[in-house]
């Protein structure tokens, strides 16, 4: 297990702006890119911004045995809010990208926001997920593992976590959400939870990364053709079924003819293709909408199982 580093607390508080000064931690692996890591994408910083409403983040590292080395554990908080029985919605990140994608200056700014309009509270944490696609891909790290196990320790060691419903664990998250593979990987876990007894109150995915062909997903991090179908949730949406879902993707990202076989299939609650690109415009555009819907469903109870239309 390489060294674990000094463990560290950085507030990263409010001189945020809505956009991002640097690059974000996003990866998107694009349909018919060859090279594997493309860069990460960059929200744009707006020009004007009327009333900076920055949530709190806070940046330490923890040890995972799960996956085997230390990771990034970031956590998102609307200003001023009292952690006891603040829900949580753990956030995923793309290919390339690291759990600091959520403490971004722009994606604070964006959760900052939603939150002082009146989306109601709940706390966004990130963790470093590697580029595994959030399924254990490479020996001795296994990304799910560590959200399923690991994750509902951390944050009851942190007075995080909504009043468990029965079958959870204390401290579980209440919402997933996910861009690009972390996208994928929020599919993943919620049918995870699903599988487990724990059923989330809520999933959302942007871009994401979805194949509807073995050949440009072998390129991608699957030991094999079956590890992607068995991964895959273009196969197991019926397992979603009941689970409020949510899934943005814009009209010209690669992703989206995937996607939209995912929306006709899966038929989520919201189901919406927007004008768009696989990039850092494209996941401030729907931030909002992706806010708004967590919320709404934030303190709800367990899912009930039932059809759902799409919008």
């Amino acid at each position: 297990m390489p060294a674990r580093p000094t463990r560290r607390q950085v507030l990263l508080g409010a001189a945020g702006t809505l956009g991002v000064a640097g690059a974000v931690g996003v990866g998107g692996l694009l349909v018919g890119q060859e090279d594997p890591a493309p860069p990460p994408q960059r929200v744009p910083t707006p020009t004007r911004r009327a009333a900076p409403t920055d949530a709190v983040s806070t940046l330490e590292w923890v040890d995972s045995a799960a996956r085997g080395r230390a990771v990034r554990l970031v956590t998102v908080l609307p200003p001023g809010a009292e952690r006891e029985g603040l829900p949580v919605c753990v956030g995923l990140h793309g290919l390339r990208g690291t759990a600091s994608f959520w403490a971004d200056p722009g994606t604070r700014g964006i959760l900052g926001d939603a939150w002082a309009r009146g989306v109601p509270r709940f706390a966004l944490v990130g963790l470093d997920g590697g580029d595994n696609y959030w399924h254990p891909y490479r020996a001795s790290d296994d990304p799910m593992r560590m959200l399923l196990d690991e994750l509902p320790v951390w944050m009851q060691q942190r007075g995080l976590g909504s009043r468990p419903l029965p079958g959870d664990l204390p401290g579980d998250p209440a919402l997933v959400t996910g861009i690009s593979m972390g996208g994928a990987g929020a599919l993943m876990y919620a049918r995870a939870r699903t599988r487990t007894g724990r059923p989330l109150r809520a999933a959302t995915a942007v871009s994401p990364g979805l194949f509807t062909d073995w050949r440009v997903a072998s390129r991608r991090p699957f030991a094999g053709e079956a590890d992607w179908a068995a991964n895959d949730p273009l196969r197991f949406y019926p397992e979603l079924g009941g689970l409020p879902t949510a899934v943005w993707c814009g009209d010209r990202d690669p992703f989206v003819d995937a996607t939209r076989r995912f929306l006709a299939l899966a038929r989520p609650e919201v189901g919406r293709i927007s004008p768009g690109r696989h990039d850092g415009v494209y996941y401030a555009s729907v931030l909002p909408d992706v806010m708004a819907f967590l919320g709404r469903h934030s303190r709800d109870g367990a899912p009930t199982t039932g059809r759902r239309r799409l919008r």
